[in-house]
């Protein structure tokens, strides 16, 4: 034999031989293998079906069906009868191997291209040349279907694995790629295998998405003197067995996590929303109160300031309490309230003349002191009291530093002040009645006592009278308004100092609320601008995100899963090629040989020989 044929046979024999299934035992298993010889466009010119029956039960007699033509027995003599389709074999509890031939249409149909340094060309043009070569497969699946999935009536095939390889010299081939697949290097030759899965991509509905299933295979190389030999194409409907569809059972569970993630996320876009608005909220709040605090912190700076100055001015302030003008009017009245009466004069005059010096100097002083004690404390009317009030009043408005305070200020000054004034009145005009009284009497007595003439006596104990009367008076009131007004400097300067220090801390502890909100509302505005981030990316990734993969998981993968469960009840339904009985079983596979491409000498009436394998010594040219 020589090595083309071996190269054939091998090549055959491994694809055959890469895909084989075992059967469950039924009474009659029936395996058939479907030969199918393609030109190099790719179409079908003959087709071999190789059947196998096994003979689980050592029968004698197996009944088959089938619509094949020229059967022979290709592996023993066991003999057989046919009419119409009814095939009967005399087994003798032996299994049969037998092949036909068959025009039925193929499952799959491939469609060849050929290009040569990037330009399209026939395969007779191809042949011989030396350049960059591309071979391509396009397979179609024919087995079409209307399923019902989801309710809806859907388009599916019945699902075929393809593989497809031919083995090349390497001394004529570089550079060798196969997509979808491997190549096998050994030296002196490369084998190339590829797969593809035609009609599985519109079936499983995902002719829109970003993952392609292979429906060609392409093979490339840098080819010198090119030529091909046969490619071989491996074809089988068996993509899953049941036991690789296990996961599908856990899917429920899956989608009832996914609905509760889906729930969950809506509730954290809703609560992330709702953080949002009330942080702009906070934000709202915290500028609010940033100017308040601003406005009571300057308000109270402010405050201080006058409060310290106004201080300071008082504490300073040396001025008399009464002018000129006012210690004037006191005189004057004091000068006519001291006026002596014509009695007084006569009895002064009469006193000076009969007591002597002596008398008023062994009793001046008593007779001073007695005429004050007989002086009682003076009270004054209520229409008193109120004038001084309004002039204690009046006064202070027009004074600039009572202005600068404030109103609860204005309201101690004003209060206590009246309240000193008419309280110093009181005793200033008691102490004055006493004071007069004594310096009156010591000075009638020195009259009296006197030895000038009545009319000397008269006068002097008149002037006397007045000046000390007008001297007195505005002395003493001089010394009570400084009195009072040293007093209310005391008091007033107290209560400002301990005011000042209150204004103080509570200057000190507005700057520092102020200083706080300032710190509040920059925070805020990072929460803020935080939680609207937060919020944004959220919705992104629960509407772009997490949603797209719920909705995926929840309609494209439920349905992904129907249809596969579809497909595989379809790949199941696909057990044979010709015919088969009800009570049998059955499963079929596919090996399509395409023409090689040599050279006119290398070739045989322009074709290859394929050879097919049997279970025959010899081997069976397939033309």
């Amino acid at each position: 034999m020589n090595s083309k044929i071996k190269t054939k046979i091998i090549a055959s024999t491994l694809l055959c031989t890469m895909c084989l299934y075992s059967t469950p035992v039924f009474a009659l298993s029936k395996d058939e293998t479907v030969y199918s010889k393609m030109n190099n466009k790719g179409e079908n010119y003959q087709t071999l079906v190789s059947t196998h029956l096994e003979n689980n039960e050592e029968l004698e007699i197996l009944n088959d069906i089938t619509d094949l033509f020229n059967i022979e027995n290709t592996n023993g003599e066991e003999e057989f009868t046919k009419e119409g389709n009814s095939l009967v074999w005399k087994a003798n509890k032996k299994d049969i191997y037998y092949q036909g031939e068959s025009q039925k249409h193929l499952p799959i149909e491939c469609n060849m291209k050929y290009e040569l340094n990037g330009k399209e060309v026939k395969a007779e043009e191809i042949v011989g040349k030396t350049g960059q070569v591309k071979i391509a497969i396009q397979y179609h699946n024919k087995e079409e279907h209307i399923i019902t999935i989801n309710g809806q009536n859907q388009k599916m095939y019945t699902p075929f694995v393809v593989v497809a390889g031919t083995v090349l010299k390497n001394d004529k081939n570089k550079n060798i790629e196969i997509s979808n697949g491997k190549v096998i290097n050994d030296g002196s030759k490369t084998f190339a295998m590829g797969m593809a899965f035609p009609g599985l991509q519109e079936s499983l509905n995902m002719t829109n998405m970003t993952i392609e299933i292979p429906n060609n295979i392409e093979i490339t190389m840098d080819a010198i003197d090119f030529e091909l030999g046969n490619i071989v194409t491996f074809v089988t409907p068996k993509v899953l067995e049941d036991k690789d569809l296990n996961f599908l059972d856990k899917l429920d569970e899956i989608y009832n996590k996914v609905s509760t993630l889906e729930d969950a996320s809506n509730q954290i876009q809703e609560r992330s929303a709702t953080l949002a608005e009330g942080t702009n909220q906070l934000v709202f709040g915290t500028e609010e109160l940033k100017q308040g605090t601003s406005v009571a912190y300057n308000g109270a700076k402010q405050i201080q300031s006058e409060v310290t100055k106004a201080t300071k001015q008082l504490t300073n302030d040396k001025s008399e309490t009464l002018d000129q003008n006012m210690l004037n009017n006191i005189g004057e009245q004091a000068k006519k309230s001291a006026t002596l009466s014509d009695t007084q004069k006569a009895q002064i005059g009469n006193q000076a003349q009969s007591e002597a010096i002596q008398t008023i100097q062994g009793q001046k002083v008593a007779i001073g002191e007695k005429a004050a004690s007989q002086v009682s404390n003076l009270t004054l009317t209520a229409e008193q009291k109120q004038q001084i009030a309004n002039q204690v009043k009046l006064g202070l408005e027009t004074n600039s530093n009572y202005q600068a305070l404030g109103a609860d200020q204005q309201a101690i000054v004003l209060q206590f002040s009246q309240s000193s004034a008419i309280s110093a009145s009181e005793t200033t005009a008691t102490q004055t009645a006493k004071q007069v009284a004594n310096v009156t009497a010591q000075s009638v007595a020195e009259e009296i006592a006197g030895s000038v003439a009545n009319h000397t006596a008269q006068f002097v104990a008149q002037t006397t009278a007045t000046q000390t009367a007008q001297t007195v008076a505005t002395t003493i009131a001089k010394q009570v308004a400084n009195e009072v007004k040293s007093q209310a400097q005391k008091q007033v300067t107290t209560q400002m100092n301990t005011l000042g220090k209150g204004l103080e801390q509570l200057t000190s502890g507005l700057g520092s609320l102020n200083n706080g909100t300032n710190s509040l509302q920059n925070g805020a505005d990072e929460l803020n601008k935080g939680a609207h981030s937060l919020a944004e990316g959220i919705k992104t990734f629960n509407e772009e995100g997490l949603k797209k993969i719920c909705n995926y998981m929840n309609h494209d993968v439920k349905d992904i899963n129907e249809r596969v469960e579809k497909l595989i009840e379809l790949s199941k339904e696909y057990d044979h090629f010709t015919m088969l009985n009800d009570d049998n079983n059955s499963n079929v596979k596919f090996i399509m040989i395409m023409d090689a491409i040599k050279k006119q000498e290398d070739t045989k009436n322009g074709k290859e020989q394929a050879i097919l394998p049997t279970q025959k010594s010899e081997t069976k040219e397939f033309n």
